[in-house]
């Protein structure tokens, strides 16, 4: 599921709280008592498409909780018709609201490491989405409320007893705008890290078969050695018969300024291998043509340093003026006698040492072919 999906879910599960709004909103024009009833009815409505859906979508606990709580408020007005006064009543409604956020916060620890049976619909994964999301909800609301609570608290030090236009700000004009509040701070948080997200790149996390297995953010994942593996496209770049070298850059997260193919990077996650290969290549070097680029084989290749599973290429270029750029400094066309005469002397990478075997052996049977 994408991180999109996930914030979507959190703005839905701050949207929990509108049962109580509508309660709030509705006992200016009718009793306490209907205002709950329908307030009650409204969290029982979406609760019910929510749970109809619940298989694919993420559980919507902050609504359950609020519905749960108004559906108890509504059989006790059965016995207890409620009674009290008209400006304290939002105020009544906001302290029932938030007791279930705030158990949630308390426990959330036991709510992310419970366990969900696997014959229901809503499997685990969709359910500890359920569970950050809704102590996401609860920590702002909490939040909220408490700046509430402070406010009347130092309002009644202050200024004992309280006038009737502090004590209407404070008691029933208060309530709604908290959880209003609360709403759109969740989607604030959403749209900004959406935001962040759009300008994020994933590296894919995949087995030592190529299939991809997860995702992870590069700019994290790249920085040192992960236990994850993660898929690498290179390409060595052949001319008469011989391979272009040039010293890896000196920004190079992995063996900086030792001498290797002249084109190495991540595939990013969501394209293809032939994407991804395209890409490496254009942005290196836009003139060459695909077509004379051929795929050699895979590896999965870990040391100290670095843990990838290597896709290699190779590039046969006739006219190796394509390589006379100032961006290629350092580089040139190695015969594979010199190479042979510096491996295993820490000059090479570690890859081009692994690899240099069969890739000698491929392009060599390549140009006696031509010859023939």
């Amino acid at each position: 599921m994408s991180h999109q999906r996930i914030l979507s879910s959190r703005f839905n599960t701050s949207l929990g709280f509108i049962p109580v709004i509508v309660s709030i909103l509705l006992c200016e024009f009718i009793t306490q008592d209907m205002s709950i009833c329908i307030g009650a009815g409204t969290g029982l409505l979406f609760s019910i498409h929510s749970m109809r859906h619940r298989e694919t979508h993420i559980p919507q606990i902050i609504l359950y909780c609020t519905t749960g709580m108004l559906m108890l408020m509504s059989a006790m007005t059965l016995f207890v018709p409620s009674n009290s006064p008209r400006f304290m009543f939002p105020f009544t409604l906001e302290v029932s609201a938030v007791i279930p956020p705030l158990i949630l916060y308390l426990n959330r620890k036991r709510l992310l490491d419970c366990r969900i049976p696997m014959n229901q619909k809503c499997s685990r994964k969709l359910f500890v989405q359920g569970a950050e999301a809704a102590i996401v909800s609860a920590r702002v609301i909490l939040i909220l409320s408490l700046l509430h609570f402070l406010t009347i608290f130092f309002a009644i030090l202050i200024s004992y007893p309280l006038g009737s236009t502090t004590r209407y700000l404070l008691f029933y004009i208060a309530p709604p705008l908290v959880f209003l509040s609360a709403i759109l701070f969740n989607q604030f948080g959403i749209f900004y890290f959406n935001s962040v997200m759009e300008h994020t790149v994933f590296v894919p996390i995949v087995n030592t078969k190529g299939d991809v297995t997860g995702k992870a953010i590069a700019s994290e994942a790249l920085k040192q050695k992960s236990d994850h593996i993660h898929p690498v496209v290179r390409i060595a770049v052949a001319s008469h018969g011989m391979l272009f070298l040039l010293p890896r850059r000196r920004n190079s997260v992995f063996e900086k300024g030792k001498v290797d193919l002249l084109m190495e990077d991540y595939l990013i996650y969501g394209e293809s291998l032939e994407q991804g290969v395209h890409r490496i290549l254009h942005q290196t070097l836009p003139a060459a043509r695909p077509k004379r680029l051929h795929f050699n084989f895979m590896y999965h290749f870990e040391n100290e340093e670095t843990n990838r599973l290597v896709y290699l290429f190779t590039l046969y270029l006739d006219d190796d003026s394509l390589l006379r750029n100032p961006a290629f400094e350092g580089g040139k066309l190695w015969t594979f006698r010199q190479i042979e005469h510096n491996l295993g002397q820490e000059f090479f990478g570690s890859c081009l040492e692994h690899e240099f075997e069969q890739l000698e052996s491929i392009i060599y049977t390549r140009e006696k072919y031509k010859e023939s």
